[in-house]
């Protein structure tokens, strides 16, 4: 299918008029035609530039071919589920990470396994959490409470992946359900806490001396021992959430090498911006089924301006992801995917992740994640029989006093939620 005919049929299914809605008033009645006009022109120059230049790959799928060919292998699948619960007067985090590990053919009990590789229990709030080390001076103690739980499940899933590596020799390859890696700045300002030592002996495996605790170079060495092993790791990102590192850059690309003038790169550049376009929106329409962009290096922990001083030797030493796009199939929109920058083969795992991707009919994503997904996920009946419970002791400790202030205070706690006109800022 011709790039302007894609584009028409998908503006049509209403699959850019989020984008479209930003400029409606300046464009008025032309929208629709000033869109698909603009945005395939620069669609069609750009797919020119990557196919001339060989940068668009493609796996072929053919199902019947590929499985029986995986017959006794086993591939290794991980996902994260945190809890959702809401208590008054505590910060709980709960986090399991899980694992599932299939080898397609097997028809023996071995065939899959479902384990969970990494759990944290704990209150943020306690006088001496297990998971994060509190300063001396409680008062000093980091406030940031959803940057804290953030960290700890970043850094949880790709523990979960080095430990699968280490505990099934037998596993080549390990998909991931997120990013392969994440942004360590945000995590590093001054006061960050340090893992507890057992809690960061858990996550690497192994004995961790006091100044590697933290979070920035404990998850630098848990990436560098899972890229230095012999098994390769995709993370495959189902929401990509916008955003255009490799588009901007492809301009760049395309203007270097004289496909694109610079007033036609700037007004490309400009018009990725005027609409909020992203990676994923413009290949939708650029990539075939089946086909991904050469991979291409993405520096993660960029722009090193915001670097946190006490941790810029470490960021600069991050290891980068090599990123690329996957389109599983032409009613699908592609995904992205990050693998180390090694000198492994990773077409076997564009084309395993293809394979998964359309087992189902129309569902466009490793179906096989979405299960390990729904095995880690912490299910909503039990955060709300764990809050229930809390709240059922809280309300009678304090009915086991005679403080009829404890118990109107307590009543009144328990009464209203973290939306509740109770807690709304004052205008």
């Amino acid at each position: 299918m011709e790039i302007q005919d894609r584009l028409e049929n998908k503006v049509t299914q209403g699959d850019f008029l989020a984008n479209m809605l930003r400029v409606a008033r300046s464009e008025g009645p032309r929208l629709q035609q000033a869109f698909v006009e603009h945005v395939g022109t620069l669609a069609e120059r750009l797919s020119g530039f990557l196919r001339s230049n060989g940068l668009v790959e493609k796996t072929r799928y053919k199902p019947a071919e590929f499985w029986p060919e995986q017959k006794g292998r086993a591939f290794g699948f991980v996902d994260g589920g945190v809890a959702s619960i809401d208590l008054p007067g505590a910060s709980p985090l709960g986090i399991r990470v899980g694992s599932y590990v299939v080898r397609p053919g097997d028809e023996t009990e071995n065939r899959e396994e479902f384990k969970i590789e990494f759990s944290i229990v704990d209150d943020l709030y306690a006088e001496s959490p297990s998971t994060f080390a509190v300063p001396d001076d409680l008062e000093d103690r980091y406030g940031d409470r959803a940057k804290l739980r953030d960290a700890a499940r970043i850094i949880s899933e790709v523990a979960a992946a080095l430990s699968l590596s280490r505990r099934r020799s037998d596993v080549g390859t390990i998909l991931v359900h997120g990013p392969l890696i994440n942004p360590a700045a945000p995590y590093g300002p001054p006061g960050f806490p340090h893992f507890t030592a057992e809690t960061a002996g858990q996550l690497l495996g192994a004995d961790v001396p006091g100044d590697k605790r933290h979070f920035v170079p404990l998850y630098k060495e848990i990436l560098e021992r899972m890229k230095a092993s012999a098994v390769q790791v995709f993370g495959v990102v189902e929401r990509d959430g916008g955003g255009r590192p490799l588009l901007d850059r492809l301009l760049v690309q395309m203007n270097e090498a004289g496909d694109l003038p610079g007033p036609e790169k700037e007004a490309g550049l400009a018009l990725l911006r005027k609409y909020d376009l992203s990676d994923a929106q413009i290949l939708d329409v650029v990539l075939d089924a089946g086909e991904y962009l050469t991979p291409k290096t993405v520096m993660r922990q960029e722009p090193s301006n915001k670097w946190p001083k006490d941790w810029e030797g470490s960021l600069k030493a991050y290891p980068n992801p090599l990123t690329t796009f996957l389109k599983p199939s032409e009613t699908v929109r592609p995904f992205r995917v990050e693998t180390f920058e090694e000198p492994k083969d990773y077409s076997e795992g564009m084309a395993l992740i293809l394979a998964t991707a359309r087992l189902l009919p129309g569902y466009g994503f490793p179906v096989a994640l979405d299960i390990v997904d729904k095995f880690a996920k912490v299910p909503s009946w039990l955060s709300r029989e764990i809050g229930a419970g809390h709240k059922a002791v809280l309300l009678r400790k304090a009915f086991e006093t005679d403080d009829r202030k404890l118990q109107e205070y307590a009543i009144k706690m328990l009464s209203v939620s973290s939306r509740d006109w109770f807690f709304r800022p004052k205008a």
